[in-house]
């Protein structure tokens, strides 16, 4: 499904937009980083859960072992997420620890709990903010699959409505608290739900798919006139607190099954464009260095080129500046993903699931 990884493109393109302009204004006018945040999210929890419902699926016509499937899922996740992650926090601890909040609690970094305190401090400030989002991902894998392999397959939906509901009741819960943030894994339930609501209807119900199909269109109308509504309101108004996420997890949905099954016309030459699918494969990698680079990479390659052309390096201006740090993050990306993860990717092979089941 190589539209997905466009689809990749769009939401780490709508975080770096959230992060490097400034909020309310221009094109970070939308809430970009909700937005691209609730599309990876969509997308995950529609991968993740086809995966571990076709190995479900295996384990009970007898050509897997729930011990070898968890096994291999949580290794495979490792393999993919880890080395990138600690080889960063630990670099940012070493060389730069006043950026960050690792320096005092680096126990929250490091078991992936760092969602839990910036829940606590609130520190937005952060070099790693963004990271939260990572230990959302991670801290479900604990648990949705153990939902999916263990639980009988005539309640999955109903754990899939769960997850959907409970998105939206956790953050009715935070806003009583006065959370606004959500950055607490629950409060993302419903973005992973409505991904493995479509990676349901995909394994065990695939007579739905069409009516499913025709029916989501209209759907994503009503809630993309309904998220237009909520933009002109107040960020912490209850509606938008509520029902922001779901209504842009609706959306994302359209273009994710669109995507799974490969759009055409105009939007599917968009969605194949090679070099969109590729910043896509790379996206784990721009997510993980978009804050670093233009605070720090950046400003260390303008102080060695002056020190090269002696100071007749000219000025870019701001959005010079801009350009410039997207071409090194692209690049910083890049070689992450060849000298590192794609490496390491490689290694799945010797954990790879039953020859019938689905492969990450």
């Amino acid at each position: 499904m190589p539209q997905l990884d466009s689809l990749r493109t769009l939401a780490v393109a709508l975080v770096v937009i959230y992060h490097w302009f400034p909020t309310g204004s221009g094109i970070n006018w939308l809430p970009n980083g909700t937005i691209g945040v609730m599309v990876f999210f969509v997308i995950s929890g529609f991968l993740i859960s086809r995966i571990l419902i076709t190995n479900r699926n295996a384990i009970e016509a007898g050509k897997s072992t729930l011990g070898n499937t968890y096994r291999n899922f949580f290794v495979r996740r490792a393999l993919r997420i880890f080395p990138l992650y600690y080889l960063t926090i630990t670099a940012v601890w070493l060389l730069i620890p006043e950026s960050s909040d690792i320096n005092e609690h680096p126990l929250y970094f490091y078991l992936y709990g760092y969602n839990i305190l910036l829940h606590q401090t609130g520190n937005w400030s952060d070099l790693l903010s963004p990271f939260w989002t990572l230990g959302v991902e991670e801290q479900l894998y604990l648990v949705w699959p153990w939902i999916v392999l263990l639980l009988p397959r005539r309640y999955l939906l109903w754990a899939i409505g769960g997850l959907v509901l409970g998105g939206i009741l956790f953050r009715g819960y935070g806003y009583s608290q006065g959370d606004l943030d959500g950055v607490l894994t629950p409060a993302s339930f419903d973005a992973f739900g409505l991904g493995a609501l479509w990676a349901w209807l995909t394994t065990d119900c695939s007579d739905r798919m069409d009516d499913f199909r025709k029916r989501l269109p209209w759907a994503a109308i009503v809630a993309l006139v309904l998220m237009i509504g909520l933009l002109m309101l107040p960020g912490d108004q209850v509606m938008v607190v509520l029902f922001q996420r779901t209504l842009i997890s609706v959306i994302a949905l359209y273009f994710v099954v669109g995507a799974s099954f490969g759009f055409t016309g105009p939007l599917g030459a968009i969605l194949n464009n090679q070099g969109l699918q590729y910043i896509g494969r790379i996206s784990y990698g721009i997510y993980v260095f978009h804050m670093i680079v233009p605070g720090y990479i950046v400003p260390l390659i303008l102080k060695i080129m002056n020190k090269v052309f002696r100071g007749h390096v000219p000025d870019m201006g701001y959005w010079g500046h801009r350009l410039f740090s997207l071409a090194v993050l692209i690049a910083v990306a890049s070689v992450s993903w060849y000298a590192l993860e794609k490496p390491i990717n490689s290694l799945k092979r010797y954990f790879s699931y039953d020859k019938k089941a689905v492969s990450s």
